[in-house]
């Protein structure tokens, strides 16, 4: 979608052909006739730093549709039912870590030391390698690379979490307020998008998967689909928006990652009197299965990222569990709620410094292609903010 937006933005008359029945992947939103409510296919941490996403939402007339929510971040520990949050409204220096009473609980001032190492950090260093020792590393550390990377500390790269840092902490206050969308990611972001394409009269096909192509003299020269065959002319430009395996189907003789994590997604209808117990719209669990609590309309939806070790539970086995801690934070003891388990098993592919090097060294020798989607920016984590920039730059790069 920001690959077509951009292209329109240079005046070119876009096509979209899309695999499946709908737009936007992962920030679909839909209706779940099972709750009779709308939910979000999947659940996103964006930050007031992810500049590309706000320019995008200006460039759509979408901004009104944003909530920005307070730089405090609100953590529960499941085991020992303690809450605490990490308070960033100091404007720019992190005044709050020589306060015992802001600080991260049992943490000390040495602890956030750990911070400075990831100033420098080598492309082959994961994020267990400078915080092995570190007393948050269970209530700051694992939350929060999870949270961006859907990889554990202990393979992640350290060279991503490094960018983000450096974009977002480091720089302040000013730089970490949460935005979410005030119903869901659709109208914020996809549907928009649609009707500023279909104003230009782009086109949009829909459930018509990309079978073959065919290549000559480095030029794509025909495009075949389910549906109907496309010939590529001399003046055309292709982007293969596609995700990392699609794009490994399609190119075989391209080396590319084999592993990828799974994220869960658990939302839960609950009545009024129930959400009016959450004091906050987002929040971090803590040795628990769940990861985080976002509080939606009519519903609440959990997050569960690096999640492959659940995959051959069932979703009444995964919802059971994440209830249980959901009453564990509410102090109460509930029946289970109406509830959907949605279970992305290649959410995004396993971000480890030897995958990143595994990107960084595909090539595209097409001369009327570019490549677009969150897995092809290997400086930033696979969310929101990678895959709008990757339709920028993919417009930016076609060889015209």
């Amino acid at each position: 979608m920001s690959a077509a937006v951009n292209a329109q933005r240079k005046d070119f008359n876009v096509n979209i052909f899309e695999s499946s029945g709908f737009a936007g992947g992962r920030c679909r939103s839909y209706f779940d006739k099972k709750m009779g409510i709308e939910i979000d296919n999947g659940n996103h941490l964006v930050l007031s730093a992810n500049k590309n996403f706000f320019e995008y939402c200006q460039f759509i007339e979408s901004v009104k549709t944003i909530k920005k929510i307070e730089p405090i971040f609100n953590f529960f520990n499941v085991k020992d039912k303690k809450h605490w949050n990490l308070n960033l409204l100091d404007k720019k220096y992190p005044t709050w870590i020589f306060n015992k009473k802001k600080r991260i609980p049992n943490s000390s001032v040495i602890d956030y030391f750990a911070f400075l190492k990831f100033s420098i950090v080598n492309k082959k260093t994961k994020v267990s390698d400078l915080i092995q020792n570190s007393n948050i590393f269970k209530s700051f550390w694992e939350p929060f690379t999870l949270g961006i990377m859907n990889t554990h500390p202990d393979e992640a790269s350290a060279k991503v979490l490094s960018n983000v840092l450096k974009k977002t902490l480091f720089k302040g206050r000013d730089f970490c307020y949460i935005y979410q969308p005030k119903i869901n990611w659709h109208n914020t972001l996809i549907q928009p998008t649609i009707d500023l394409l279909k104003k230009k009269d782009n086109k949009i096909s829909f459930n018509n998967t990309l079978k073959k192509i065919i290549i000559k003299n480095n030029n794509v020269e025909k495009l075949i689909f389910e549906k109907n065959k496309i010939d590529i002319y001399p003046d055309d430009h292709i982007i293969f928006a596609l995700p990392l395996s699609g794009f490994g189907k399609l190119f075989p003789d391209q080396k590319i990652p084999l592993e990828y994590n799974t994220i869960l997604n658990i939302h839960f209808k609950l009545p009024e009197s129930l959400l009016s117990l959450f004091k906050s719209e987002v929040v971090g669990m803590v040795d628990s299965l769940s990861q985080w609590i976002f509080v939606k309309n009519k519903h609440i939806s959990v997050t569960v990222s690096d999640a492959n070790k659940y995959d051959n539970l069932s979703a009444n086995e995964i919802a059971d569990l994440v209830w249980n801690e959901i009453c564990i934070y509410l102090k109460k003891t509930i029946d289970l709620q109406e509830f959907r388990v949605i279970k992305e098993k290649k959410a995004t592919y396993h971000q480890s410094p030897k995958n990143n090097s595994l990107i960084k060294n595909i090539s595209n020798t097409l001369k009327n292609v570019s490549l677009a989607g969150d897995w092809t920016q290997i400086e930033l984590p696979c969310t929101i903010e990678g895959s709008i920039l990757s339709g920028k730059k993919a417009v930016e790069l076609l060889k015209i």
